[in-house]
């Protein structure tokens, strides 16, 4: 068991059930056919491949690399392709294959006859041979030889720089063990799965069964002949399957350098509202709005959502549905500030622009039409209260890092309350002004008397509206009840925007766990809006997003147990429309397929302004 313990870089062995255990890295890829790349050997390495395979032919004394004797060639032999390259290695990483000390393997399947083969690759090793023995090097490469082996009682007369790759039905005497650095088997021999789907459970039963055996014999595993598929990759690991091989290196190397962040487990389950539906689809006049951003928030980023929370969702409470479309007038997909701008003025625009019309003219955003009608608005972020969609329902400029221009907006602007971030630039940029203001400042969510009936600013220190991960907690619950509060006391109506900023960094981080915990903070603020819109029924509730981002697909998942895995298609914004959920009085609305500046029209109709 020693001998394959350094080649696991320390990946825990288990059995199927224990599998999510193992933490997969690039020493766990193995290069299927390696030799059939348009660039042998580099590819793999290039990537740090933990295993490169190699199949090689005795002709004439010389060893060739080539699947078929047919497809031999003069120049492809194996000092050329594989030994000069890992001596190439050594040079360049101070002897060692890998700058970062990943270990190497190559596994060299004998195509001609095991004894005479193996005994010309020992001849020709020879003066090479510190780059192959560990004994010496622990970053040696190590050699474990495959295909048509010499018998098994000639294997201890080879140089102990030669491992064997066993067969599980294969018994191997305790003198040997040490030289077998693990078993493999035809995939074939166990299942026809395509690698599409999932394995029927005669064939799954059948897999488990033999990477369990190997295990329990205490033995590395390898599956030859799998295909080469991303579904695949991920059903391997899940099997604790310890060699994962693929025909293709780029997609194996992308799973496998990514699979941290591709997966999402052990999330806090937070309990979801059930609501009453009493003014569901009413047509009275709605005195509240709430519209709430999922920022780069599609069905795939609801629905993981759904999924780490074990079944459950405040957002799918809502039987309202309709489908957004969000392109921007210059772009296929939009960003933040042109979708923001689309809902917060009820015209498209360019990207970038806030408040701004896509000549660059400035048009009304929601506050200021609605404030002179005696209706109050806020907003409440998790982000910068600069950021693009805040901005969005304030501010008017064509460049939405305008951070400078956006304070001074603000200052000035129809909002009532705002919540958010940015605290230390807005001090450094508008301290004594605020002194002066009239406003009320607040720069802790604890200190925020919401009874106040001045125009309130909660602007607080970036580390406290920073990501769930880093321990922002219940901030945007707590925030979006005060603003219900203040907001509400009026008695004549309110606007309030309230927007899950960093879900959209999940999608550009394309890290499904960060993703996963934004969606569900933002789903329980979901849940207090309908809990409020219940009680005061006359308000009405509208989730959606400006945008998808990351391309979120959702590869595999178990919602009893609230694990997923997903992958992303870019770290970008994409143009796939985005979900409408609306709950209370005119929610009817938003049924439908239509372009997001309707959302702003039909928040209007909701007032019947």
């Amino acid at each position: 068991m020693k001998n394959f313990l350094p080649i696991l870089s320390g990946i825990l062995l288990a059995g199927s059930a224990q599998a999510q255990m193992q933490q997969y890295t690039m020493a766990n890829a193995h290069s299927h056919n390696d030799y059939e790349r348009a660039t042998p050997f580099y590819a793999a390495a290039s990537l740090q491949f933990g295993s490169i395979e190699a199949d090689i032919h005795l002709k004439d004394g010389v060893l060739y690399v080539a699947h078929d004797p047919s497809a031999i060639t003069p120049f492809r032999t194996f000092k050329e392709m594989y030994l000069q390259p890992v001596l190439r290695q050594f040079a360049l990483y101070n002897g060692k294959p890998y700058a970062n000390g990943a270990p190497m393997q190559l596994l060299i399947d004998l195509k001609t006859a095991g004894s005479p083969t193996l005994q010309a690759l020992q001849e020709l090793l020879l003066p090479y041979r510190q780059y192959f023995d560990r004994s010496q090097n622990p970053a040696a490469v190590k050699l474990v030889v495959s295909g048509n082996l010499p018998p098994m009682a000639e294997w201890s007369k080879y140089d102990p720089i030669f491992f064997f790759d066993g067969r599980p039905d294969s018994v191997y005497p305790a003198a040997l063990k040490s030289r077998i650095a693990m078993l493999s088997v035809d995939f074939g021999a166990y299942s026809h799965w395509n690698g599409k789907g999932t394995l029927v459970p005669a064939e799954l039963e059948k897999v488990t069964h033999v990477i369990e055996r190997v295990h329990q014999q205490g033995y590395a595993f390898r599956f030859w002949g799998a295909p080469s598929t991303r579904s695949t990759y991920y059903k391997l690991m899940d099997l604790g399957v310890d060699w994962i091989g693929s025909d293709h290196p780029e997609e194996l190397y992308d799973v496998l350098h990514n699979t941290q962040h591709n997966t999402a487990s052990n999330m806090p389950v937070h309990p979801v509202y059930t609501p009453t539906y009493v003014s569901d689809a009413t047509q009275v006049r709605s005195k509240n709005v709430i519209l709430m951003i999922g920022d780069g928030t599609g069905l795939a980023e609801m629905f993981s959502g759904y999924t780490a929370n074990k079944g459950a969702l405040n957002i799918f409470q809502m039987k309202q549905l309709g489908l957004s479309k969000t392109q921007s007038t210059d772009n296929y997909h939009t960003d933040s500030a042109a979708g923001g701008s689309a809902m917060g003025t009820g015209q498209k625009t360019h990207n970038r622009a806030i408040g701004l019309d896509n000549t660059y003219v400035s048009i009304p955003v929601l506050p200021e039409i609605l404030a002179p009608k005696g209706v109050q608005s806020g907003v409440i972020v998790t982000e910068e209260i600069t950021g693009a969609t805040p901005a969005s329902f304030y501010g008017h400029t064509a460049d939405r890092d305008s951070t400078y221009t956006l304070e001074r907006q603000l200052l000035n602007s129809k909002l009532q309350l705002a919540v958010g971030g940015g605290r230390e630039s807005l001090d450094k940029d508008f301290g004594p002004q605020l002194a002066t203001s009239g406003i009320q400042v607040y720069d802790n969510l604890d200190n925020w008397n919401a009874t106040t009936k001045n125009r309130t600013l909660v602007i607080l220190p970036n580390k406290v509206v920073s990501s769930m991960r880093n321990g922002r907690g219940n901030y945007l619950k707590t925030a979006l009840k005060k603003a219900l509060q203040q907001l509400n006391a009026s008695g004549k109506g309110f606007f309030l925007m309230v927007e899950g900023s960093r879900i959209d960094q999940g999608g550009h981080m394309n890290d499904l766990d960060y993703l996963v915990r934004e969606m569900l903070d933002f789903d329980e603020a979901v849940g207090e809006a309908l809990r409020f819109a219940d009680q005061d029924k006359q308000t009405t509730v509208i989730v959606t997003a400006d945008h998808e981002t990351g391309g979120l697909a959702l590869m595999d998942g178990d919602i009893a147990k609230g694990t997923l895995r997903g992958h992303f298609a870019t770290n970008d914004h994409t143009g796939i429309p985005v979900m409408v959920f609306a709950y209370g009085p005119n929610s009817q609305l938003f049924r439908g397929v239509y372009e997001n500046n309707e959302i702003f029209k039909k928040m209007m109709a909701c007032f019947k302004r």
